[in-house]
């Protein structure tokens, strides 16, 4: 009988012990019960003395856990509202240097924000990873910033340039890859800015680069600046009608465009051009500002730890 008596206690403690590893401590009294060498066989007591002090070491630690996770909550909201002004400075730097040389060049920012939805939406289109978007936006909204550099003679002269007064407008690709070298978190733009201008039969400038030598960021960046430039108005011209800017724009494919590039361009440039076109440009900048915090916003958080910290508080919730 008393053999029985131990078999069913053990069993006991063993449930107990089993619900306190589910979280239920409802009956962890009925254990420290079984502690009383008055009452119980001594293998009985010594079994729920080993067991309660487990459960005493694993309710310290789970308050310890919780917090943790508290600490942890409080950090990654000190994190987001850091990541945030970061976010904003950033995004206003480059529309600071876009409005900049937009000013210079006797055109709007506007410009600069259709440039880079067109480019970006190609780049999805590609299946570009976050990354890689990230540079391609801000190569894309400052791949003019080096005409800073030029003199308004040649800048603002209103006729043909001469052949030596070209020769000094192309140097803008030259001076804006120098600008952005100057911020580290602007020196993965360099491949727009520098070679936006390559043509892939390789006549274009700086570098006569040809084919798949041109970087990939550069070549879906200069379908998206001639597009604009043919379909937008200038001081200097007419918009261009869609149907006409892809014709020529076709007649170029294999020699300044990528013919591969543009095939995928093609297919939705008219889609995208007829939703800008009836904006202003004060949706231009809040479409903008949605591009980076979609973009650059999920990398700089991954970079701040916040990404970090939620998966810690995630994961401490679920032992909880």
């Amino acid at each position: 009988m008393e053999e029985k008596q131990t078999e069913d206690l053990i069993r006991t403690l063993t449930g107990i012990v089993n619900e306190v590893a589910q979280g239920d401590y409802q009956n962890t009294g009925t254990l420290f019960e079984l502690t009383r060498a008055d009452t119980y066989p001594p293998e009985i007591v010594s079994l729920a003395e080993s067991f309660g002090m487990m459960i005493v070491r694993i309710d310290a630690k789970q308050q310890h856990l919780e917090r943790l996770i508290d600490d942890l909550s409080s950090k990654k909201m000190e994190l987001e509202q850091i990541a945030s002004r970061l976010l904003l400075a950033n995004t206003g730097m480059l529309e600071v240097l876009g409005s900049a040389i937009a000013k210079r060049d006797s055109d709007t920012s506007a410009h600069n924000y259709r440039v880079t939805i067109y480019a970006t939406h190609l780049g999805k289109a590609l299946g570009l990873d976050n990354t890689a978007l990230n540079s391609l936006i801000k190569g894309a909204f400052l791949h003019d910033v080096g005409k800073i550099a030029i003199s308004d003679k040649i800048l603002l002269k209103p006729g043909k340039l001469t052949f030596e007064e070209f020769e000094v407008m192309k140097t803008h690709v030259l001076h804006g890859s120098e600008i952005i070298r100057c911020y580290e978190w602007l020196s993965d733009a360099g491949d727009v800015v520098l070679h936006h201008h390559e043509k892939f039969n390789g006549n274009g400038y700086p570098h006569g680069l040809s084919g798949d030598r041109i970087p990939f960021n550069a070549r879906i960046f200069a379908l998206a600046d001639v597009f604009d430039a043919l379909t937008s108005k200038r001081p200097y011209k007419d918009p261009i009608p869609v149907g006409k800017a892809m014709e020529i724009m076709a007649a170029d494919a294999g020699s300044h465009f990528d013919p591969g590039l543009f095939q995928v361009f093609s297919k939705d440039a008219a889609s995208v051009y007829e939703n800008l076109e009836r904006i202003s440009e004060s949706t231009l900048t809040e479409s903008f500002h949605t591009l980076m915090q979609n973009h650059y916003g999920a990398e700089l958080l991954s970079r701040s730890g916040i990404r970090w910290a939620e998966d810690v508080v995630a994961e401490g919730h679920a032992d909880l």
